[in-house]
């Protein structure tokens, strides 16, 4: 009989927003063939207006994945005074837990093990449910940067607490690790990466067929368009190619977000209409299908814990340039990309000029089979598996 294990995630795809959390998804339906897998998906609201505009419909569905989410949604009445802070949120996610509990156990049944997602809210949901259930507990932080989880002195106090109960604390790349350990020292994440889906992010033979775009090396950025992202860079290097007379590129950028228009009117303030096209928020097939014609990835962020988009693209067979903002470093190697610093517009100019006059070769099956083998589907079941096994022992012998 196949072990149970509950996904516990503040961060899930919703009809409001289909992409949020989406490599959790990817992750619970992965580990869906070897373990009875549900999802427990969180929306912890504010008082603010479009917040309460966003609320989620709450109750278990089964998915087209057909797993079992149940969505569960609470206010945090007391967000800032230092006093109740922990007190409020604490009973948010509380009740969050205890309703999504018996929903799911009425249609599921009890997990073996809790697998969290992002320490707040899923986290401290986890915890509260292990201690109600007894069964081990562990987190997998992806939040960039860390310190986004400590605005609050009731943030603050209910991280240390998860941080100290969960059975295993899991990083999605050594930077973040290293910002949790500094967070509390007494913990030691593991780092286990995000798993990329390689089975559907595949290089295709033939190139692109366009006469308007042969000929010409395209850029491509695939990203939400808000200030972290660093997209505005990513325009000025443009604008620095245009400027030294490299025309002979075009940068796409794909994705939707608060600062769209702003992005748009930059690259025409810029010059850039003729070089520069913004798709908006795409599907993922429509991402596979940019990121197999395009000559070069490029992400330039100003901060990433692991950077998804820049393994979906070398699984694509794509050499990337990135910056040294966190996850890229873990995940891009010379042999696959160029790093540069963040926030730095003629490094990246420099870094696409390499590419525009061919002086960058990269192998895409190479580039390929560092991803497969170190962050494809086999090689991420294998390490979770090792380490629920572990789990699970822990808490049969201490029966």
């Amino acid at each position: 009989m196949k072990k149970r294990v509950l996904i516990v995630t503040g961060w899930y795809p919703n009809p409001q927003n289909p992409i949020e959390g989406i490599f959790v998804q990817d992750q619970a339906q992965l580990l869906a063939q070897q373990y009875d897998v549900a999802v427990l998906a969180l929306q912890l609201l504010s008082l603010r207006p479009a917040s309460m505009k966003g609320r989620v419909q709450t109750g278990c569905e089964i998915g087209k994945d057909s797993l079992i989410v149940c969505r569960e949604a609470a206010t945090n009445m007391i967000p800032r005074l230092p006093w109740l802070s922990a007190w409020s949120l604490d009973q948010a996610i509380a009740g969050m837990a205890r309703r999504g509990l018996r929903r799911l156990q009425k249609v599921w049944g009890t997990p073996d093990l809790i697998h969290a997602h992002v320490v707040l809210p899923g986290g401290w949901t986890a915890i509260r449910i292990k201690r109600w259930l007894n069964v081990p507990a562990m987190l997998t932080e992806h939040s960039s940067p860390f310190s986004l989880n400590l605005k609050t002195a009731g943030q603050r106090q209910l991280v240390r607490k998860t941080l100290a109960y969960a059975d295993r604390v899991v990083a999605v790349s050594p930077s973040l690790a290293a910002e949790i350990r500094m967070f509390e020292p007494a913990v030691q994440p593991m780092v286990i990466g995000n798993v990329i889906k390689t089975a559907f992010f595949t290089p295709v033979a033939a190139g692109r067929t366009d006469p308007a775009r042969v000929g010409r090396t395209c850029f491509l950025c695939v990203a939400s368009l808000s200030p972290r992202k660093g997209v505005a860079f990513l325009l000025h290097a443009a604008k620095l190619l245009r400027l030294r007379g490299d025309l002979d590129f075009e940068l796409v950028i794909g994705g939707d977000g608060p600062q769209r228009v702003e992005l748009e009117k930059l690259s025409a303030e810029l010059g850039l209409t003729n070089c520069c096209q913004f798709l908006g928020q795409l599907l993922p097939e429509q991402v596979r299908a940019w990121m197999q014609t395009c000559d070069v990835f490029v992400l330039p962020s100003l901060h990433e814990t692991f950077g998804i988009v820049v393994g979906e693209a070398m699984a694509c067979g794509k050499p990337v340039i990135a910056t040294k903002c966190g996850g890229p470093e873990f995940v891009v190697g010379p042999d696959t990309g160029m790093l540069v610093e963040p926030a730095d517009s003629v490094a990246l100019a420099e870094a696409m000029a390499f590419f525009v006059h061919s002086r960058m070769h990269y192998d895409p099956l190479t580039i390929r089979q560092q991803i497969v083998d170190r962050f494809g589907s086999e090689a991420f079941l294998n390490r979770i598996a090792t380490l629920y096994a572990e789990l699970l022992s822990s808490a049969e012998s201490r029966v």
